[in-house]
């Protein structure tokens, strides 16, 4: 989304504050926040060097995860 008209743009043009759809296979050359998900798993090996695919989620959904996590921890 740009200027709040969803448009395609060259991989290079891309700037801060723009909101990014995804397609399995992409390239995505940024970090960001999830603004919407389902199923969406990350190959960063060649950031990372790790082989592994991590699961990406919404900023609620990591909170709710972390506050739960939390809550486990706290009552051991």
């Amino acid at each position: 989304m740009r200027n709040n008209v969803e448009q395609q743009i060259h991989i290079g043009d891309i700037v801060v504050g723009e909101i990014i759809k995804i397609v399995g296979g992409m390239d995505v050359p940024v970090d960001g926040i999830v603004v919407k998900a389902a199923g969406v798993m990350a190959n960063e090996a060649a950031m990372t060097g790790e082989s592994d695919e991590l699961a990406k989620d919404t900023l609620d959904v990591c909170m709710a995860k972390l506050t739960e996590r939390n809550q486990e921890l706290g009552g051991k």
